[in-house]
């Protein structure tokens, strides 16, 4: 008979020992479920960090490449127009072909056309910068042994020099070959960079001269028109253009010769133009790569052998390849810094919630537990060890975190808490909140634990508080945690993590994302001229038109970036065709509205917050389907293309083209009332008519012909 009672309560025993085992068992299975997932998400994060600061570098090293590739073939260009049309001059035609076939009339020593067109070389050469300014007083039969940097040399048919400006060198194999091949095609060619006998780079043009009155539909050039520039004045000076954006970013020019590359321009590290050359076949090569693959990014070590992000352009009408390059180091210092800071920060933060679960695991285990024992010693006991284990965890990380009794008393605080408030590590145990941070802080706190307990959950929050006489954004979070007795406050574990770093991060990565925007809207009005500042009038205009409609702010923002972005497929299309004065043809169409197509490539490794690419691909959509490219209808375009797309057409209307003049404000507004109910939503129209007439300072805008400047005093709303 008492065998049995005994059977029971060892019966009883053993049940209660088993489930307390399945429950740390279970217990154990959520914390390294939660582990891992924890560390593949922070894992993820960084990576696509990396990823996306790596697209902004991709697309900011293109448009610095773009810039300085279009500079250079306009200057190239330039040199060659500027030569043709000195070699179109009739005078010059004239007199060359009396030279070129002399009478008896004009074998004189030096017969008076000779004079006129050394005359007009050396003025031509003066005012466009083909002669050198020191030697500039010298002629050219002075027989003086110096060899000009800069000039202009007329050559005859059977390549002997008739006349030229001072300071000619001797024709070497390689000009005698240009000059042949010029004489024998009839079209101009470019005398490759080049060392000359001053130990100077020099680059050449040469223009074919025929007669004033050609005999026949291919006659053969009587002369040949040469002049060379000083490649260090001329032409090196636009690849160190600076633009403020990094202290090692670097533009240089190179060639394939064979199974040599070789470096035509100056080097940062002080190698002088065309002294450095290194095997096409290296690995890893900056400039290896850009010869294999014009356009490429990518990372490869440079010349110097240290690690570079780059992206190479051809250059219209040459051999070479442009070269932009940034080194690694510098690029990614920042994103490094902010990913190394995230990711400490989120492991930390791993710990903690980790250190909180075990808290909380702990916490709720002496629960129980206190059933079967003394309740004050067995209280007692548990604190002494939950505030051990958070010693243990929460000293070794920079959290700010405490835990704080039903009355707000601390009851545990760990050492960095102590360090924010300049105090001993122990001082802070038994004081009140007030006591600890001040009254205006404690109230704060003392809010969000009184909510954390009234909701029974986690609070978390970003707040801006003083520690230490110090202003600091705060991301608190507020753990009530569980007690038997839930008439009676329960304490709550409070953590502050100061997230100062991590704003001015994201502000300088905005203003960075700023200056990239400025950046590519700059390279749209070089690269159209008619189009200047037709993004940024965009952009104002559609964000006035979208606040008279009331639109969200989220909206606000996409619109005024796919405004200011909505023009940068532009330049993937040729500057002849969008300044063409004459009918476009049918292909020309086509290719001009691709233009949304190119500029959504383009921004496609951008991640905006907003629906920016969809704004902009559907910026030339209209209601009826008569738009382009996809031709959607009605409610198939968003709202915010609706509003892009009144403020595009206006700006447009009102700026003068290649081929019209502007049009005047009535004359648009009427188009629009014709138009809004078939092409147009009428509310977007309605919103136009409204700023336009009243928002918009023409007096301004006419006066210099800018950016839209809206009235101060006026408000946007209708």
């Amino acid at each position: 008979m008492v065998a049995a009672p005994a059977f029971f309560v060892k019966a009883k025993g053993d049940y209660c020992m088993n489930k307390q085992a399945n429950s740390l068992v279970l217990s154990t299975i959520i914390f390294l479920v939660f582990v891992v997932s924890a560390s593949w998400s922070i894992v993820s994060l960084t990576r696509y960090e990396h990823n996306r600061d790596l697209g902004n570098w991709q697309l900011t090293l293109g448009v610095m490449a773009d810039s300085r590739t279009q500079t250079i073939a306009d200057w190239i260009e330039g040199r060659f127009t500027l030569l043709q049309d000195l070699a179109d001059n009739g005078s010059l035609q004239l007199y060359t072909q009396q030279l070129v076939n002399p009478t008896a009339a004009n074998l004189s020593s030096e017969p008076a056309e000779i004079s006129y067109l050394r005359n007009l070389l050396r003025s031509t050469a003066e005012q466009n910068g083909f002669v050198d300014q020191k030697k500039a007083d010298r002629t050219i039969d002075a027989n003086i042994a110096w060899h000009a940097n800069n000039g202009l040399v007329l050559f005859d048919n059977k390549q002997e020099i008739i006349t030229g400006t001072p300071g000619i060198s001797e024709i070497g194999p390689e000009l005698t070959e240009k000059l042949a091949l010029v004489l024998a095609s009839g079209r101009r060619a470019l005398y490759d960079l080049h060392i000359n006998a001053n130990n100077q780079p020099v680059v050449g043009f040469l223009v074919p001269v025929f007669p004033l009155q050609r005999q026949s539909d291919n006659p053969r050039p009587m002369a040949v028109l040469y002049g060379f520039r000083d490649a260090e004045e001329g032409l090196f000076p636009f690849l160190t253009i600076r633009n403020a954006v990094t202290k090692t970013d670097e533009s240089y020019l190179i060639q394939e010769k064979g199974d040599l590359l070789y470096y035509l321009s100056p080097l940062a590290d002080g190698t002088r133009a065309l002294r450095k050359s290194l095997s096409i076949n290296a690995p890893d090569l900056v400039a290896a790569e850009s010869i294999r693959q014009p356009g490429y990014f990518g990372q490869f070590r440079d010349y110097t052998g240290e690690m570079s992000l780059f992206t190479s352009r051809k250059v219209a009408g040459t051999p070479w390849i442009l070269v932009q390059k940034v080194k690694v180091e510098e690029a990614l210092a920042e994103s490094k810094t902010h990913q190394n800071f995230l990711l400490i920060s989120l492991v930390l933060a791993l710990l903690l919630a980790s250190a909180l679960m075990v808290a909380a695991w702990w916490y709720g285990s002496t629960v129980r537990e206190r059933k079967a024992v003394h309740e004050l010693r067995e209280k007692t006991v548990n604190l002494e060890s939950q505030t051990d284990l958070l010693n243990a965890i929460t000293d070794n990380i920079t959290d700010c975190v405490f835990l704080l009794d039903g009355k707000d008393r601390i009851l545990f605080s760990n050492r960095s808490l102590a360090n924010r408030l300049g105090v001993e590590d122990q001082s802070l145990e038994g004081k009140s909140l007030s006591s600890a941070f001040g009254v205006q802080t404690a109230k704060t706190l003392g809010d969000f634990c009184r909510q954390a307990r009234l909701e029974e959950g986690l609070i978390v929050n970003e707040m801006v508080i003083e520690l230490a006489d110090r202003p600091l954004s705060i991301l608190s979070s507020f753990v009530p945690l569980p007690i038997e007795d839930r008439s009676k406050a329960g304490p709550v574990l409070v953590s502050l993590n100061d997230v100062t770093l991590v704003q001015e991060a994201r502000q300088k990565k905005e203003r960075l994302m700023s200056q990239i925007v400025s950046s590519l809207m700059r390279a749209i009005d070089l690269h159209d001229p008619y189009s200047a500042n037709h993004s940024a009038n965009t952009a104002i205009l559609a964000v006035a038109i979208a606040r008279a409609l009331g639109v969200s702010s989220g909206m606000l923002a996409t619109i005024a970036t796919a405004g200011d972005l909505c023009n940068l497929g532009k330049l993937s299309i040729p500057r002849d065709l969008l300044t063409k004065q004459d009918k476009l043809t049918e292909d020309e169409r086509k290719l001009l509205q691709k233009e949304t197509v190119y500029a959504c490539d383009i921004l496609s490794q951008i991640d905006f917050d907003g629906p920016v690419l969809d704004v902009i691909a559907q910026k030339h959509e209209l209601l009826d389907g008569s738009g382009y490219p996809v031709g959607l209808k009605g409610d198939e375009i968003i709202e915010p293309a609706r509003i892009l797309a009144v403020a595009n057409a206006f700006v447009a209307m009102v700026s003068p083209r290649a081929y019209r003049d502007r049009m005047e404000l009535r004359e648009i507004l009427d188009q629009f009332i014709k138009e809004d109910g078939e092409r147009y939503g009428r509310h977007v129209v309605a919103a136009l008519f409204h700023v336009a007439e009243n928002n918009i300072d023409w007096q301004t805008w006419k006066k210099n012909k800018g950016i839209f400047v809206l009235k101060q005093n006026d408000s946007t709303e209708m």
